[in-house]
């Protein structure tokens, strides 16, 4: 990584007060280029005043001396103007502590952003900034106001490798506008974040409550910052952060109340995140055997070790907040595991009560797997969606003084289910901030998250066995499926906002290589995809009932739904095409359904199949979710279009359960050939990652 200094103020300059641990006479600029190098970041590009040079360290930098702002910013555009390796853009008056400029430094991903204080301890020259779902969506100069100020930038901006174009435009923009005049008596740096801003780039705010870090204009300034940071136990912080404020109730009381003392016991005994990831998966492979055996004993036993690695589960992602020891493999691993350690239980709870008797325990396991799926399908877009529509307000010409936030819009016209949609919007953001009261435990549960699906599974299978738990929990899941489609389609018709409209939708829906060969249709893709969905579960009630003519009523609703080609070009622009995914899996898992019924697929073979692609789907949602993958291409994975060829070809007479066979072997195939050898050749690419943080 590389980065650019602007070294434009005079606390660059400014003294570390003596005694001082450090080297006499060091500087707030010393002190920076050496939190840069603990994270091998030595190419530096220094752009600054000539009056402040003499003082500076700059042996092994590129110095450029600028005399103002438009200077400046001529100069940072000709520093990001090359090479295609993510760059930081500082101000070389940054004072920061160690485990602020580590939140920054050590995220492994994707994405880009800035490091964002509190307003009341960041310094004088810190830029104010309103900030919303954890995203950066307006900047404040001396011309651009800030219509709700809840934060202020410290002087730390990262631009991975997938954003160096925005960037560039950027500042360009800036360059073209003259905003500099414009806002004069802003810096460069504030204005660079600005302008990202202001063309809708989505900027994480890192950010690190109770650890004090800033911008130090003077020596004043430095001295009393710098003892904020002296005086503050970082490690501290860092251990009550580490745990989630806004968890839900069962981690919160069941697992939070006690998790720190783990976190604290996993760094002794120096476990890495990835490897208390590795002990929750073992823990509930353990559980899901010990549900087969549907020995009242081994339930018993099997909730106690699936609570245990539920625990471990949420251990896994404190460990690495509190020692900033991330990775994109690991933040992949947790979200694969979380899932997959639940659909293994699943199936061991079926297998268990279907030996023991209970006829309709892989109908039920199918049809949780089948639900769960295409709710975390719908939420990843879901979000996607609430960020598109964030950013869309954030857009705006740097000639505006007004940013997109202003005034509550409660008198915006529209129909009654617009109106609807915006007040269900502010209830939630109300019940959000109730912290801990009735309103806000009922929102944060009737949502059916994990802790609680799986407190109903270990109950279920302990006190009854596994065909309650699975009917438990799919009622719940239902439940929570029904309230957030509900709630969630009215917010959408409220915000009217494109989420696919983008040139990777192909990449989002999983198009296959049907779909290329005819993406010259472009049909609307939710009423086709809803008449697909209608044959599929025809086919799937007619498949259920054993009728002689489910091979071809399954045929005919496969062709239905393999219409959606016909969709792929279309420009996906409306309201609820955030939808259009977790259609495609829908309809794709159900025709899986119908085909494995109606030829006579076992049931746990059919599992086995919905098993594998729910691993290939979740990894499709965490290069959204999570900004990472392993895996490199997707060819092999066929598209959901090839795929759904694939079960139709099962419908041939005699073949059926070995297409199914040879289908799962594939997909399972594919996920972990792919993961395998991404994260290898990530291994071998990828420089070691330093950390910073003593821990």
């Amino acid at each position: 990584m590389r980065a650019v200094l602007l070294a434009t103020t005079h606390g660059a300059e400014a003294l570390l007060p003596s005694p001082h641990p450090e080297v006499t006479g060091d500087t707030v600029f010393g002190r920076l280029r050496r939190q840069l190098a603990r994270f091998d970041v030595t190419d530096l590009t220094v752009i600054g005043r000539p009056e402040l040079m003499p003082g500076l360290p700059l042996e092994g930098a590129r110095v450029t001396t600028s005399t103002d702002v438009d200077s400046d910013l001529r100069l940072l555009s000709e520093a990001c103007a090359d090479g295609d390796e993510a760059i930081l853009v500082l101000t070389a008056d940054a004072l920061l502590a160690d485990t602020a400029i580590s939140s920054v430094l050590s995220d492994p991903t994707e994405r880009s952003g800035a490091l964002v204080g509190s307003p009341d301890h960041a310094g004088t020259a810190a830029t104010a900034v309103f900030r919303d779902r954890g995203l950066i969506l307006s900047v404040g100069t001396t011309f651009h106001h800030l219509s709700q100020p809840n934060g202020a930038a410290c002087g730390v901006l990262k631009i991975s490798t997938p954003y160096l174009s925005e960037l560039r435009a950027a500042v360009r923009q800036l360059i073209a506008d003259d905003v500099a005049e414009l806002a004069d008596g802003s810096d460069a740096w504030t204005l660079t974040l600005l302008a990202l801003a202001r063309r809708g780039t989505k900027l994480t705010a890192y950010s690190v409550p109770g650890v004090p870090y800033g911008r130090a204009v003077d020596q004043a300034e430095t001295d009393a910052l710098l003892t904020a940071i002296k005086d503050c136990d970082e490690d501290a912080v860092r251990l009550q952060l580490c745990v989630k404020a806004d968890d839900d109730l069962f981690a919160t009381y069941s697992i939070s109340s006690y998790s720190r003392h783990l976190v604290k016991l996993c760094q002794k005994l120096r476990l890495t995140p990835v490897g208390v990831t590795w002990i929750s998966i073992v823990l509930a492979v353990v559980a899901a055997g010990l549900f087969a055996t549907a020995d009242r004993t081994a339930l018993i036993v099997g909730a106690v070790l699936m609570y245990a690695s539920f625990t471990f589960d949420c251990v896994d992602g404190q460990l690495a907040r509190y020692t900033h020891r991330f990775s994109a493999f690991g933040g992949w691993l947790d979200m694969i595991a979380d899932r997959g350690k639940e659909y293994l239980l699943y199936g061991g709870l079926a297998f268990g009560a279907a030996a023991s008797g209970i006829a309709w325990a892989w109908p039920l396991a199918i049809a949780a797997i089948g639900v769960q799926v295409v709710r975390h399908m719908t939420d990843t877009w879901y979000g996607t969606m609430q960020d598109t529509a964030s950013l869309a307000k954030a857009t705006r010409s740097l000639l505006y003084a007004d940013d997109g936030f202003t005034g509550s819009g409660s008198g915006a016209p529209g129909s009654a289910a617009v109106r609807l949609g915006k007040k269900l919007g502010k209830l939630s953001a109300q019940f959000a901030s109730q912290r801990r009261t009735p309103a806000y435990w009922f929102k944060r549960t009737i949502v059916f998250p994990v802790g609680e699906r799986w407190l109903v599974m270990g109950l279920g299978a302990a006190i009854f066995d596994g065909g309650i738990a699975l009917a438990a929990l799919l009622v719940g899941q239902l439940i929570a499926l029904g309230y957030t489609l509900a709630g969630r389609g009215l917010r959408s018709w409220a915000a009217k906002v494109a989420v696919l409209a983008r040139p990777d939708k192909a990449t989002h829906r999983d198009d296959g290589p049907i779909v290329r060969l005819l993406r010259r249709a472009g049909l609307p893709p939710l009423p086709v995809l809803a008449i697909g969905l209608v044959a599929v579960t025809a086919a799937i009630v007619v498949s259920a009932q054993g009728f002689g003519i489910a091979r071809l009523i399954t045929a005919g609703a496969g062709l239905v739904f393999l219409t959606a080609v016909f969709t792929a070009s279309h420009r996906h622009a409306g309201p609820f095409d955030w939808l259009v995914p977790g259609a495609l899996r829908a309809g794709e898992y159900g025709l899986a359904i119908a085909c494995g019924l109606a030829v006579g697929v076992p049931m746990p073979l059919l599992y086995g199949l919905l098993f594998a692609l729910s691993l290939y789907h979740y990894d499709l949602a965490a290069r959204v979710d999570k900004a990472a993958s392993p895996l490199d291409s997707r060819e092999y994975g066929l598209g959901w279009d090839g795929r759904v060829v694939v079960l139709l070809i099962s419908l041939i007479p005699g073949i059926g359960v070995w297409v199914f066979a040879l289908f799962t072997a594939h997909m399972l195939l594919v996920f972990l050939g792919g993961a395998i050898l991404g994260s290898r050749a990530a291994a071998r690419t990828a420089a070691a990652r330093p950390v910073a943080v003593n821990a």
